[in-house]
């Protein structure tokens, strides 16, 4: 993470950090590994530009988690009053009180820890928490006044400060006890696992107590009297003396105005204020001889304000995060939320959000939700392995060309995917995973590919066995594969969606007779014998191959078995039924190609008209899975346009299944 990229992402205005990466730098020389970076948050309309954030679900565990402390605070308010008023305190409600958050905590630790590979969800989760305990402290110093005035005047401001040191005291205490039980289930070392980002909150007071700090300072009164136990008033008037005077030195000093231009690369003209916020440049203007300590800041002062400059700048780098933190309400499968990041005022009312926001959940094991509903398509070229090895007894320079080919034809396809808002997720040696949220884009590129295909074979791609490709709407599981933050996040698709592509483009059944007889004859049986054996179910066709059907350059069906032959294009029911969805109503056609036939639908595309062929296959017996039905999709430009009729009154899939219909009643 540069911090270049991270100042444009923080929500400001700053009134003490300055928009430079090499402030940051110095103030976080670890940024990369212990700042989080906000993420990329897309609205419903997925076109709009994206605002960057970290989106946190509003659920019932996270609600109770930000009431439990504030209520175990109120407690040790109330202990602390009962105290000074010499009256009987209630430690069994502060104790009950403290065991709910404690509890809640370290369940959300532990997820946060664990469930992080890489993507620092212990600091987003700092970042959260942090400010739900700063705004229920900083209302300390008022609550007590409300419960006695005369107690609150006198020992508000140290009663919060108190109160604080006792709760990071006991919360670190947790934390570290938690981290060497993480550290013995996860085999990893403790150090590694205490989160980077408290260590440097519990460094700086202001973190866990302010939620807000303006140029004047007037929020840390109670700092200043409780915390420092100095007269906060009189630093924040010599400060204005101070600003005022350094304003009307700049013009008359000439050392002063080269410090500036040349040694701090600022403007004196338009900076004036800007350099008192530059480390070490108040001690310097001390040292000057107009310098009036009297008027001025006195060199304790100077101390103080060096001091607590580093302290601002920290707590304005880490709350301009805290200020992209997203509340976010589910409703149904819509993401709602009620303000954008770093936008204050009147509310805007309910914004809906992209359906692939994922919202973090601390208080749930897996903190976000694994498992995604996502449209997939895999293309897998035939016979790869087997036209490599021919190639590879032909020399290396006809290998050298065959691949050059075969990254043209995929680059053209990563192109056409990234135009159709469709992601390339992973290579699979002879063919790639592709993943949208629309089954028609994902329709789009599969026509498209194969007809790349073609093109490629045109130039002089060897591997000229044909290509399958699979389409489905399933389940998923996002994995991280990340370990470090540095590493970056990155996740792997895995679970049954992938597995249900896989089986479709391979056409795999589960009486898979090569692969039993592979395994008898490995466990040493004889040859013949093992022939003998299938030579009943190769006499019945179990493996049936249909070569009319296998005449065609691209082709799918289903053998006798319920097998699946795909060197073509195939779908599934639910992705039918969910391109149906985004289609709506309209027109459509059917068209035939010798005994089949085909709904045919048109797609704009670009300016270009698409016509894609369906038809149901019937029901596929593939390894491993139950039954599905199965549809093989054509490419509209390879069928007679002479046969083309309309086909009114039907939604997709029911024409889909009435054609099959038809076909099955005229084939009996």
């Amino acid at each position: 993470m540069k911090p270049t990229s991270l100042l444009q992402l923080l929500q400001g205005p700053f009134n003490f950090l300055r928009s430079d990466p090499e402030e940051v730098r110095r103030i976080f020389p670890d940024a990369q590994r212990s700042l989080p970076m906000p993420r990329a948050i897309f609205f419903e309309d997925e076109s709009a530009t994206p605002f960057h954030g970290f989106p946190i679900l509003t659920s019932p565990g996270m609600t109770a988690l930000r009431e439990s402390v504030r209520l175990y605070i109120v407690a040790e308010e109330n202990l602390q009053v009962a105290v000074l008023k010499r009256e009987p305190q209630d430690l069994k409600t502060a104790g009950i009180l403290w065991e709910r958050y404690r509890q809640l905590l370290t369940r959300a630790v532990e997820n946060a820890t664990i469930s992080s590979y890489g993507r620092q969800y212990p600091a987003i989760f700092w970042l959260h928490h942090s400010l739900d305990v700063a705004r229920a402290l900083k209302d300390t110093p008022k609550r007590i006044l409300r419960a006695d005035t005369e107690i609150g005047r006198r020992h508000g401001d140290a009663l919060k400060y108190k109160i604080f040191d006792r709760f990071l005291d006991r919360l670190l205490a947790t934390i570290y006890d938690l981290m060497q039980k993480v550290a013995g289930a996860t085999e990893e070392a403790e150090e590694e696992l205490f989160p980077r980002l408290l260590t440097r909150m519990r460094d700086n007071v202001l973190i866990f107590t302010e939620d807000y700090i303006g140029r004047d300072l007037a929020e840390l009164g109670s700092y200043f009297t409780g915390s420092l136990n100095i007269d906060g008033r009189d630093l924040r008037k010599r400060l204005d003396e101070l600003a005022t005077w350094h304003a009307e030195q700049l013009p008359r000093d000439t050392g002063l105005l080269s410090l500036a231009a040349h040694l701090l690369h600022a403007d004196p003209r338009n900076d004036a204020r800007d350099l008192l916020m530059r480390p070490g440049y108040t001690s310097y203007l001390a040292t000057l001889r107009g310098y009036d300590p009297a008027r001025l800041l006195t060199p304790p002062q100077v101390q103080v304000w060096e001091s607590l400059l580093l302290k601002l700048k920290e707590f304005e780098l880490l709350h301009g995060l805290r200020r992209t933190l997203l509340m976010i309400e589910m409703r149904g499968n819509v993401p709602i939320t009620k303000e954008l990041p770093g936008v204050r005022g009147p509310g805007r009312g309910e914004i809906r959000l992209s359906t692939a926001t994922r919202p973090m959940d601390f208080l749930e094991p897996w903190v976000v939700d694994p498992r995604v509903e996502r449209f997939g398509m895999i293309y897998d070229i035939s016979d790869f392995s087997q036209t490599l090895s021919v190639l590879h007894r032909a020399g290396t320079e006809s290998q050298d060309e065959a691949f050059r080919t075969m990254f043209r034809f995929q680059r053209r396809a990563n192109r056409l995917a990234l135009s159709h808002r469709t992601k390339m997720e992973k290579y699979l040696g002879d063919g790639a995973f592709f993943s949208s949220r629309e089954a028609l884009n994902l329709l789009i590129c599969s026509l498209h590919i194969q007809r790349f295909y073609v093109q490629a074979l045109s130039e002089g791609l060897p591997f000229d066995r044909g290509m399958r490709i699979a389409l489905n709407y399933g389940s998923y599981r996002l994995i991280p594969m990340g370990g470090r933050p540095e590493d970056g996040e990155r996740y792997e698709f895995f679970g049954p969606g992938l597995v249900e592509l896989s089986r479709l483009t391979t056409g795999k059944s589960s009486q898979e007779m090569g692969e039993v007889k592979t395994m008898l004859l490995n466990q040493g049986y004889p040859e013949t014998e093992v022939h003998r054996f299938f030579a009943p179910l190769t006499a019945k066709d179990v493996d049936l191959v249909d070569k009319k059907e296998e005449s065609r350059r691209f082709y799918a069906y289903l053998n006798q078995n319920g097998t699946l032959h795909n060197n073509g294009m195939v779908a599934t029911h639910p992705y039918m039924t969910r391109l149906e969805k985004e289609l709506g109503r309209r027109a459509l056609q059917i068209g035939s190609d010798g005994e089949r036939s085909y709904v045919l639908i048109s797609i704009e595309d670009a300016g270009e008209t698409l016509v894609a062929g369906i038809r149901k296959l019937g029901m596929a017996h593939l390894k491993g899975l139950e039954k599905l039905a199965v549809y093989e999709i054509v490419d509209g430009a390879t069928l007679d346009p002479a046969s083309f009729a309309p086909l009114e009154g039907r939604p997709l899939v029911d024409a889909i299944d009435w054609a099959f219909a038809n076909a099955f009643t005229a084939g009996q």
